[in-house]
């Protein structure tokens, strides 16, 4: 069927609130239609579609196997267009923004502070709640509707981050904003550092300090060096990690931006770890704000490498995360 042919937005709504209430005249009236005028709507779509939505009784209006295909299909179109009133309505009120933010840890502490600075300095009285956690909490704050944007830096698939379920992303939007390189690092004092490199094989014997499971950096680790002995200690954040191995001289895997004295990178031949830092969102969410967020991390270009694929907006299978707005001033770290 051709697009022009479909029903319009306001008969649409009216055949969900059929669906929903199981009458038409109660749809009617919360559609702000007449009784009649709303059969007359539900008819007309009917003849359209080709498709008997509604079988009518005396005890009501239910939803025929067809109806409930189509509506269902029909979903997302009424998701979308409820966001976008929310979101045209108070951009036309003036209502600065709300915005919930689930970061990984890496993008906290080495990514964030840049993209914020642009996004809140072009964005006079906006707030922005930040919430620092492990790639998987992310993804669980983002589908549970805690945060409206996250941000993760994992590989190019999550079912190693979020294990739960046959396909863990489901529900979820993704967009490549940058690419992070993880490299390992230990204290000038130790051989490894001494000598600027280490072997595949000798790495593989040998325990070294990781972050916890869950943690996009330890997925990517474990998926380049799959052989890698049982790790010498699990750490749940990035600067525990820098402070036990500084402390113990153990080398670490680290964000390469996160290598600062005395601690020093150490090179494993013909091993490259580099992970893409994506946006995350809801399918339908419409949210100014944090748009605004995605485009200034693709445009910050401070990442060890080009955003790489999925950088322009609606490119099919990414995100370019919308989501809803709110009010008020401020930056807040949770």
């Amino acid at each position: 069927m051709r697009v022009e042919k479909l029903p319009d937005l306001p008969t649409w709504l009216l055949l969900d609130a059929v669906d929903r209430l199981g009458s038409v005249g109660a749809a009617a009236r919360r559609a702000g239609f007449s009784q009649q005028a709303a059969s007359a709507r539900v008819r007309a779509a009917e003849r359209v579609l080709g498709v008997a939505l509604f079988a009518r009784s005396p005890r009501g209006t239910r939803t025929t196997e067809q109806g409930r295909a189509v509506l269902d299909a029909a979903a997302p179109y009424l998701d979308a267009a409820r966001s976008l009133a929310e979101a045209v309505g108070a951009v036309g009120a003036g209502a600065a923004a709300r915005l919930r933010v689930a970061v990984s840890n890496t993008v906290a502490e080495h990514y964030l502070p840049s993209w914020l600075q642009t996004v809140l300095g072009g964005h006079p009285g906006a707030r922005v709640d930040v919430h620092a956690v492990n790639s998987r909490e992310v993804l669980r704050q983002v589908r549970e509707g805690l945060a409206e944007l996250g941000f993760v830096e994992s590989p190019a698939t999550l079912d190693a981050v979020d294990p739960a379920g046959p396909d863990p992303d489901r529900g979820l939007l993704f967009r490549t904003v940058a690419r992070d390189a993880v490299v390992l690092a230990a204290p000038a004092g130790h051989p490894w550092a001494r000598a600027g490199q280490v072997s595949r094989a000798e790495l593989a014997r040998t325990g070294v300090l990781v972050r916890e499971e869950g943690s996009g950096t330890r997925v990517a680790v474990e998926r380049a060096l799959p052989e890698l002995a049982e790790p010498a200690g699990e750490l749940g954040s990035l600067s525990a990690l820098i402070s036990t191995s500084r402390a113990t001289g153990i080398p670490a895997f680290v964000p390469r931006r996160a290598v600062a004295a005395p601690l020093r990178e150490i090179r494993v031949p013909g091993v490259a770890v580099v992970r893409p830092i994506r946006a995350v969102v809801r399918p339908g969410a419409v949210h100014p704000l944090a748009a605004a967020l995605v485009r200034a991390a693709v445009e910050d270009g401070t990442g060890d490498g080009a955003a790489g694929e999925g950088v322009a907006d609606g490119t099919p299978g990414e995100a370019s995360p919308r989501v809803q707005p709110r009010a008020r001033s401020r930056t807040a770290s949770r």
